[in-house]
């Protein structure tokens, strides 16, 4: 049975339509392939391929809920330890998965969960590092219609240049971005940026976003922050004589939360984290059994709603403290 030409698409909004309807029948009505291409009058291999193509188009997207992974008490105990609103787990990777690959499973889970919030007129707010980058590279540029995401700091050149090589995208047509470095280069001149008019826009926006995406840093030889030269070797140094266990958008802090005093703090521009306590949905996206303190840190701060993270870490971090 060959395809009918009378449902060969035309435009793209019939072809939209052709998919949806397809789709419809397939997860909500549940007829088999085999039902819908008798109803459509074409051959059962068509509609796969039809099914196919809504999910790479994103027609359809397909969500897992992961609190039965592992059991339930990794997402309902992480909940009521740390106070949180919800937690995304990601099944266990294998203990041979690269941190490219963790970064990237959890960077899916994360785009995933973010897409509830972008809706036309809506504002997300977005940190930096590896994971955030990936995550916001998952989403479909579809679902971008009418969403601005606003920086929370300055200085991601690195981290600029990436969005605006992406492929998916044209993602950084919808991205304000702070026009200023991080890390001034002194707090007379840090001061003068945080009064900016276009700085302080960018960072007014965020504040008032809908949802919060940040990644977490560890503090560890191999930290982002360190490869992408933000901070030197010495001052990483000084952070984890210090004590400190992690760092969110270059604001080191120990292993209760508290955010530790230095040089880099009067010198930094963007939201201080502490300002997270009181912003809505402000979601973490982090893994990596390297990052277990800094994460556990960061949610005895207080400064994440909601985490998601790896199976591994999720059981690391439900472990009894000493």
């Amino acid at each position: 049975m060959g395809f009918d030409s009378s449902l060969r698409p035309v435009s793209e909004e019939a072809d939209h339509e052709l998919l949806a309807r397809v789709a419809w029948y397939y997860y909500r009505d549940e007829l088999t392939q085999a039902q819908i291409a008798t109803r459509l009058h074409v051959s059962r291999p068509t509609i796969a391929r039809l099914l196919a193509r809504a999910r790479q188009t994103g027609v359809v997207t397909i969500e897992v809920n992961t609190e039965g992974v592992g059991g339930i008490e990794l997402t309902a105990g992480l909940r009521e330890l740390f106070g949180l609103q919800d937690v995304v787990v990601v099944p266990r990777l294998g203990a041979t998965t690269s941190g490219d690959e963790t970064n990237s499973a959890i960077a899916k889970a994360g785009a995933q969960y973010l897409r509830r919030y972008l809706e036309d007129g809506s504002v997300i707010g977005v940190g930096w590092g590896d994971t955030v980058l990936r995550t916001l590279l998952a989403l479909r540029r579809q679902s971008l219609s009418g969403v601005t995401f606003a920086t929370l700091t300055g200085g991601i050149d690195a981290y600029t240049t990436k969005v605006s090589g992406a492929t998916n995208s044209g993602l950084a047509d919808f991205i304000r971005f702070v026009p200023a470095p991080l890390l001034a280069s002194s707090p007379r001149i840090a001061q003068a940026l945080r009064r900016e008019k276009s700085v302080t826009a960018v960072l007014d926006l965020a504040r008032s976003a809908d949802a919060t995406l940040i990644g977490i840093g560890g503090a560890v030889p191999n930290a982002t922050i360190l490869q992408n030269g933000v901070v030197s070797e010495e001052q990483l140094r000084y952070y984890q004589a210090a004590g400190a266990v992690g760092d969110i958008l270059g604001e080191w802090y120990d292993a209760n939360g508290r955010v530790l005093a230095g040089d880099l703090q009067k010198v930094r521009v963007g939201v201080a984290i502490r300002e997270f306590r009181r912003m809505r949905n402000v979601i973490a996206v982090a893994g990596g059994s390297d990052k277990v303190e800094a994460i556990r840190g960061a949610l005895a701060g207080g400064y994440i709603d909601v985490l998601i993270t790896t199976e591994d870490v999720a059981r690391l971090l439900m472990e009894p403290q000493p």
